[in-house]
């Protein structure tokens, strides 16, 4: 089963969605096995002329602690878990600081809002440089298990992926689909089969690397629903977001890397494609622990 999520950050943007986002976080703690909340919103940097800074010295420090102080009862208002938890108020570019926090503490996950109908960036940066799980939230969205959707191509990746769905529905009977895209490769036509055939035939080699994932998970009322999509052409990204709309999956979990993925530092390009593409089903990115470059690494790049 997936290890327990400890450590937990909370990205809170001064929004509407921030309740939600909250309130969301709150579920997912309390079945993950979380110790602590760490709650960050960070002020956007502003360029002010000198003179003005040496004039208003503590014109930063004031604009923080008025965000603490409205954020605190915000926070109180909707965060119900009894478990330990901290507000990080701060001022600079906003992927650094959340990149940053999330280093330093060692975090579990890493969870966001994100406008429904928009394809922010930021999500895809922190995403690219996590060094930790990362939940994406739409918004105005309440966040369930009954369907789960998960990529797989038989990667430690694909298996991180089914236990840690398997964690969030342990006490549940959710459905989890786990959906593998056979491509065929051009040179099928040697074969003397059609593209289809082919297909098939790749897919008996397929279900029994299936097989062998379900034999490393124990479910419990979960039920595991196997997805075979041919590929005839599409993008994969398409492939998987159509399969899940059309099973109208509550959420997609998919890892950080796939099998031909070579590096693990930065996240795959399906990975990052599928966020840009998604913003209406919530999302996890599945980041091995300590598979990343710490902070000096991942704060190399000028990513605001």
């Amino acid at each position: 089963m997936g290890t327990p999520l400890k450590k937990v950050i909370v990205c809170l943007d001064y929004s509407s969605k921030d309740p939600d986002v909250i309130e969301n976080a709150c579920t997912v703690s309390e079945i993950s096995g979380t110790e602590e909340i760490i709650f960050i919103n960070v002020i956007k940097e502003f360029n002010l002329p000198e003179q003005v800074k040496k004039e208003f010295p503590h014109l930063i420090d004031k604009a923080i602690e008025e965000r603490k102080n409205e954020m605190s009862g915000m926070i109180e208002d909707h965060f119900t878990l009894d478990i330990k938890q901290r507000l990080i108020v701060s001022q600079g570019s906003i992927t650094k600081e959340i990149l940053s926090v999330a280093n330093s503490e060692k975090a579990d996950l890493i969870v966001m809002g994100r406008n429904k109908g928009s394809h922010s960036i930021l999500s895809a940066r922190i995403a690219r440089r996590s060094p930790c799980n990362l939940l994406l939230l739409p918004q105005n969205f309440k966040i369930k298990f009954d369907k789960i959707l998960i990529p797989v191509d038989f990667s430690d990746y694909s298996e991180l992926s089914l236990k840690r769905a398997l964690q969030l529905t342990e006490n549940s009977e959710s459905t989890i689909f786990l959906e593998n895209i056979i491509s065929v490769p051009s040179s099928y036509r040697y074969s003397g089969k059609s593209y289809s055939e082919f297909g098939e035939i790749i897919k008996g080699h397929v279900q029994k690397d299936l097989d062998y994932l379900l034999k490393k998970v124990s479910p419990k009322a979960q039920k595991l629903v196997p997805l075979f999509t041919l590929d005839k052409g599409e993008k994969i990204t398409e492939l998987i977001w159509n399969e899940s709309k059309k099973k109208g999956v509550d959420m997609i979990v998919m890892g950080a890397k796939g099998r031909t993925s070579a590096s693990a530092i930065f996240i795959g390009s399906k990975a990052e494609r599928m966020i840009r593409v998604n913003n209406e089903i919530p999302m996890m990115i599945i980041r091995k622990k300590g598979a990343i470059a710490g902070i000096l690494e991942t704060l190399k790049e000028t990513l605001d």
